[in-house]
């Protein structure tokens, strides 16, 4: 699935398989948010506010067709020789560090949300710092080997995690579609709030813009096929939550996700949200990677004499002194909100940036192509 192609000298340049980047893709998206996301949607979007989730997706899509034109316009340049063609490196060094300082903040703070959980459900007695070195660890060994053992891995990942998702249709014989009601968007709504934090669950896939090098051509596909999987799974999850409780009971219930998993009888398995939200640590791995993966890649592009493993101790020193900084859930959550907020205003922005580029870039070449052959 992994094709090198080699090029001059030892280097060998990795191009990824558009399957293996639908997974990749779908295992760093859908943070923690999905287990509160019933709530969210109910929360903001009021009765059947679930529906609100079909909306978001075409949003990220949009976002995602953005991504798509860029490699399509730059000819598969990566965007860091796109902006650097126009603009000073230099000036984009403040860019590139907060975004840097945005994506380890929302790899550690994802971590540590899972981790508060964890301990609080599972080993109340176990120290933070333990699930915090045994994380950075699983990290570390990840990304030593390149985004191409990262994907390898995070594909085998993939066969545990995705099973999880068909437990819930034990649940069906108590799925009732009167729970629905037949109002749409009625109660305390507040539709801009709401959409962010549904938005939130599909970050992530926002780090593919810096694949461009390192993908097979027409991969594009990739970014829309991976993003459906999670829209789909997302999907599966607030319809069936909708449909078991009641309106009140989702908006009273802080993890609605948790809750239904409880209510899962399988002959095989006693405690099924257990397994579930075990099995989870695998996707929070798998975003934290990628985040932290990217945050490499920005730094390597800034001071290209430096080893990229160096990168790799900075990055997760930096999100390992972060993740203690937070002494509760509600402390987390307010430093997710916000840092979510970032990601998606760079998710949005930084394509927008690179577009602006190419367009004066692509006239600007054209002109200095018609000198040449006129000289």
């Amino acid at each position: 699935m992994v094709k090198k192609r080699g090029i001059k000298g030892d280097h060998m340049k990795e191009r990824l398989h558009p399957l293996q980047l639908s997974i990749l893709l779908h295992m760093c998206q859908i943070g923690l948010v999905v287990y509160s996301l019933p709530r969210l949607s109910a929360e903001y979007f009021g009765t059947n506010g679930w529906l609100s989730f079909i909306f978001i997706f075409v949003l990220v899509n949009i976002n995602l067709m953005m991504i798509a034109f860029i490699y399509k316009l730059g000819k598969g340049r990566s965007i860091f020789q796109i902006i650097e063609a126009t603009v000073p490196k230099w000036v984009m060094v403040p860019i590139y560090l907060f975004i840097i300082g945005v994506w380890i903040g929302i790899a550690s703070m994802t971590m540590r949300e899972y981790i508060f959980i964890m301990k609080l459900f599972f080993f109340p007695a176990l120290p933070v710092s333990i699930f915090i070195i045994l994380f950075t660890f699983l990290g570390f060994q990840l990304l030593r080997g390149g985004i191409y053992n990262i994907a390898k891995a995070i594909a085998v990942l993939f066969c545990f995690v995705t099973p999880m998702i068909f437990l819930i249709f034990y649940l069906f014989p108590e799925f009732d579609f009167a729970r629905f009601t037949t109002f749409f968007f009625k109660g305390k709504t507040d539709y801009f709030k709401g959409a962010l934090q549904v938005y939130s669950a599909f970050l992530g896939i926002e780090v593919s813009i810096l694949f461009f090098p390192m993908v097979e051509k027409k991969w594009t596909k990739a970014l829309f096929i991976g993003n459906f999987l999670s829209m789909s799974a997302n999907f599966i999850i607030l319809f069936m939550c909708f449909g078991f409780f009641s309106f009140d009971q989702i908006l009273n219930d802080k993890y609605p996700v948790m809750t239904l998993f409880e209510y899962t009888e399988v002959a095989f398995l006693s405690r099924a949200e257990n397994l579930c939200f075990s099995v989870f640590a695998f996707k929070i791995l798998s975003m934290m990677v990628i985040y932290f993966w990217g945050s490499q890649q920005i730094f390597g592009n800034m001071i290209k004499s430096i080893k990229p493993n160096f990168w790799i101790f900075i990055i997760l020193a930096s999100g390992f002194i972060l993740a203690l900084v937070p002494d509760s859930v509600v402390g987390v959550e307010k430093w997710l909100k916000w840092l979510s907020y970032c990601a998606i205003g760079i998710a949005w922005a930084l394509p927008i940036f690179v577009l602006c580029i190419l367009f004066i870039q692509i006239p600007k070449n054209h002109i200095n192509r018609e000198t040449d052959n006129a000289n």
